[in-house]
């Protein structure tokens, strides 16, 4: 608890290093850095103006056109730092002569041009004197306030020093100390009949004193749906009020869509800042969430919203709810879950600590930064029993590709629902995990012989027939949205998206793993990218990551294609965790070549 005190200033410290850093070094030290595009080209498209009599400060509208760095995510309303090199104009100057100038800009669109390269158009205030000056770069914007959140954490901490010797009972505290959920009858926790998750999780809940429930749901276990029925059994059998809370909008919507669809009325169902376009639940203002929370008192409610809204006491009251749920809580830091433990009696921790990890920028004391569920998982592939439940059914995997996936992430315990997955067929390929070996030397970030093989593989497939009950009656021939194209890098993203596109094959979606998260296709492409461990630009901790691997493989309903030189695993890592990394790879590729 010591450690969440200060968890948010040291994950901003490297941040500032990081951003000041930027300010000095040479140009061609900003190439290759996550979210930063160097600009190779810059137009005004619209010169400083005011687009109302309201607005108080001139602005202009800028194209920069350049390369974003590996594994940047920069999208639309970001905000961004405008690099300017000296010298600077007087307005973005700062105090020192020998650092570049800045200031804010947003990000209004990104996208391509002809040659692949990123495009962004952006907004800059003026701040100052006017200029003509045109901005270099364009890096990271500072970090969101955390003001709230870090309060929130301040009032648990002295919650829980208040009562020593003793430690308080409540949810946040059984999680840090890994405490099996407390339950009013002192029993276990019910057991599941037959595959009626749902209504062992809502008996669990009902049970519950001042405690928390896990669910970790592998992919296509129907996390959400089994979520969304709980959370509506105990709206309309028990009028529970309940948040909904995740490290993303995209996130706590899709639960919220979940919710209504399952036949909680729209009206029970709240959220601020709708940014789902097909939004089924209420949309309401920040400033309603107090009177919403209390008027569904005898209604029971759920309320969807980020961890600035539970951790917020003028929004959310201390304790005014009887359920939050943490979405994604996989990749839900400890920290935050402490800061919106407050505002419920119970938690219901949702999620898979097996997919992408909980991302930590700062170096802590102790590990506030793992994940809620990592946490609780402590190491173990499968949670625990005696901590919650395990979704053991996927509805997505074939049963001759769930079962690699299910050893090497999750304990051997993740089944194929056959009655589902037995029925699709791809004609002319068999089902599971094929590995193809590819010979190249030199290659990190980018691999071209890759890149044909998989244009390659993927002209070979396309036609096929492709036979899939859940979706479609009958056969139909593979489509190009059939297949999912998975890199380790932005580099080798834009690669195989250019060779595809030469051959009439853009449709064709190729991505890194944080975009296909909660996809599937009937097929998954993995290429490797680099040749050996002295290539690898992250470290092979990151490419051979456990974590990655199973989010990539396991977008595929019928089989996963990795696409990899030989000599990437020739090599003895120097410590027991990479040891075990490789040897998972390993077993994962042990197939034929083909």
């Amino acid at each position: 608890m010591a450690a969440a005190v200060g968890y948010h200033r040291r994950e901003r410290k490297p941040f500032w290093w990081a951003h000041f850093d930027r300010l000095v070094v040479p140009h061609d030290e900003l190439s290759d850095i996550r979210d930063v595009l160097v600009v190779s080209s810059a137009v005004v498209e619209e010169n400083w103006h005011k687009s109302s009599p309201r607005q108080r400060k001139l602005r202009r509208r800028l194209e920069l056109t350049g390369r974003f760095g590996t594994g940047s995510t920069v999208g639309p309303k970001t905000t961004m730092y405008a690099l300017y090199d000296t010298p600077a104009p007087e307005s973005v100057a700062g105090d020192n002569p020998q650092q570049r100038g800045t200031c804010t800009v947003n990000v209004l669109e990104v996208g391509k041009d002809g040659r692949r390269r990123d495009v962004v158009i952006v907004e800059e205030l003026l701040n100052g004197e006017e200029y003509g000056q045109l901005p270099t770069a364009i890096t990271p914007g500072p970090p969101i306030t955390t003001d709230r959140i870090e309060s929130a954490i301040a009032v648990a901490a002295d919650g829980m020093c208040s009562p020593l010797p003793e430690l308080p009972l409540c949810a946040s505290v059984d999680i840090l100390r890994r405490s099996d959920p407390r339950t009013r009858s002192g029993n276990p926790l019910p057991p599941v009949d037959g595959t009626d998750y749902a209504g062992a999780i809502t008996a669990a809940l009902l049970d519950l004193e001042n405690s928390y429930v896990a669910v970790q749901g592998p992919p296509g276990t129907g996390k959400t749906y089994t979520g969304a029925r709980v959370i509506k059994a105990l709206v309309e059998q028990h009028h529970w009020r309940i948040g909904v809370v995740a490290q993303s909008h995209s996130v706590i919507e899709n639960m919220l869509g979940g919710v209504v669809k399952a036949g909680l009325p729209a009206e029970l169902v709240a959220k601020k800042d709708g940014r789902h376009r097909a939004a089924t639940w209420t949309d309401i203002s920040s400033n309603d969430y107090p009177g919403f929370i209390d008027q569904a008192e005898g209604t029971g409610c759920v309320i969807g919203g980020t961890a600035w809204d539970f951790a917020n006491t003028d929004r959310v009251l201390p304790g005014s709810l009887d359920l939050l749920v943490i979405d994604e809580a996989g990749q839900f830091a400890l920290a935050n879950t402490i800061a919106v433990g407050g505002a419920a009696r119970n938690l219901l921790l949702l999620g898979d600590p097996q997919q992408l990890p909980q991302v930590s920028q700062g170096t802590h004391p102790e590990p506030v930064d793992a994940s809620a569920l990592g946490w609780l998982a402590e190491g173990h592939g499968a949670l625990p029993a005696s901590r919650g439940y395990f979704l053991e059914r996927t509805w997505r995997m074939h049963p001759q590709l769930c079962a690699p996936v299910s050893t090497l992430s999750y304990d051997g315990k993740l089944r194929s629902q056959e009655s589902a997955s037995a029925a699709r067929r791809l004609d002319g390929m068999d089902a599971g995990v094929h590995t193809v070996f590819v010979d190249h030397q030199g290659n990190a970030t980018q691999s071209p012989e890759e890149s044909r093989e998989v244009v390659n593989r993927i002209t070979k497939l396309l036609g096929s027939g492709w036979t899939d009950p859940s979706e479609f009656e009958g056969t139909r021939p593979l489509d190009e949205s059939d297949i999912l194209v998975v890199a380790p890098y932005n580099a080798q993203v834009g690669l195989i998206e250019r060779d595809l596109a030469a051959v009439g094959l853009d449709r064709v979606e190729v991505g890194t793993v944080d975009k296909f998260q909660g996809r599937e296709a009937a097929v998954a492409i993995v290429s490797m990218t680099a040749s050996a461990i002295e290539d690898v630009p992250r470290g092979m901790s990151f490419l051979l990551s456990r974590n990655r691997m199973n989010v990539a493989v396991s977008r595929g309903k019928w089989a996963a294609i990795i696409v990899r030189s030989e000599s990437l695993t020739q090599y003895m890592p120097s410590t027991p965790e990479g040891l075990t990394e490789l040897g998972a790879f390993m077993r994962l590729t042990d197939q034929p070549k083909h």
